[in-house]
């Protein structure tokens, strides 16, 4: 663990391969579960913004999942617990939905901005993360009535239930460094400029080597000094056997749970394909001795 954070963390991995990191990064996006406003009832709404509008701003409002995804249903049980056969949402059926209202009335004289702390949640562990997102400013003698229902979901289905604003993965940079070359001094005031803490280590090196740069440090600045400023005192390569993966979260989950929960999604996938695989060599094995006989 490089940097650990509520809401972010940065690991390195080493000997894994490329596309399994990668899978881990889109795992994050696309297939952890979060809670977001999925349907929008307007008991009344006179502002300036259309309720269609309105609905799409309360659904990307990011939502506490801490405690839900262990007490509402997982959105691969939602189509068949919580929507009847005609294809309307069971809104009273315990565990498929948390309800938020929100009712704001301006007076004769007042203008109003309405922001996500408005929303008065039926699950006080179901709430906004932000409380300060603006929603909707409201001209005096304006009304607003909203009852929204939010429910688990995943990324795949719909943007507002990302997890993570950011997961990215890069190869580690490896800096190769000679402090007796003519242009080092050159060099280490460059890097210092935008990495202070890997200047530091150039200028405590004697002797010609390696360091492993696990700092959070932009590559491409990196290569521009060491082509620029170092010249042959300096070579920046990337170890293909170890990767830095950065995870940032919207706020819904702790940056730790949604890597637990990627990596649980990915071994979840693998057991199901290895019990598909399992079932296609069983009915080839069986066609096998069919022909046999």
């Amino acid at each position: 663990m490089l940097e650990e954070a509520p809401l972010r963390l940065r690991v390195l991995i080493e000997g894994a391969p490329l596309a399994f990191v990668n899978a881990l990064r889109r795992a994050a996006y696309t297939m952890v579960p979060v809670m977001a406003i999925d349907y929008v009832e307007f008991i009344d709404n006179n502002t300036v913004l259309y309720d269609e509008i309105l609905a799409h701003r309360l659904g990307l409002i990011p939502l506490d999942s801490r405690e839900a995804i262990k007490s509402y249903k997982k959105p691969e049980e939602f189509q068949e617990s919580c929507i009847d056969s005609s294809g309307v949402p069971k809104f009273d059926e315990p565990g498929c939905f948390a309800t938020l209202t929100l009712e704001v009335e301006t007076g004769v004289d007042e203008v109003r901005m309405v922001y996500s702390g408005d929303l008065q949640s039926s699950d006080p562990t179901v709430k906004p993360v932000y409380p300060n997102i603006p929603i909707v400013l409201m001209a005096p003698g304006q009304r607003l009535h909203v009852r929204a229902y939010a429910r688990l979901g995943y990324g795949k289905e719909h943007a507002k239930w990302f997890p993570v604003s950011v997961a990215a993965h890069r190869y580690l940079p490896v800096l190769e460094f000679d402090p007796k070359h003519e242009k080092a001094n050159d060099c280490i005031e460059c890097i210092e400029e935008f990495a202070p803490e890997v200047a530091e280590k150039l200028r405590n090196m004697k002797e010609k080597g390696r360091i492993e740069i696990l700092e959070e440090v932009r590559s491409s600045t990196l290569l521009w000094c060491v082509k620029k400023r170092c010249g042959d005192a300096a070579k920046l390569e990337f170890d293909s056997n170890k990767l830095i993966l950065t995870i940032e979260s919207v706020g819904q989950l702790p940056a730790r749970d949604i890597l637990v929960l990627a990596s649980d999604a990915i071994k979840r996938k693998a057991l199901e394909m290895i019990s598909e695989l399992d079932e296609l060599r069983k009915a080839y094995e069986e066609s096998l001795a069919k022909g046999e006989s």
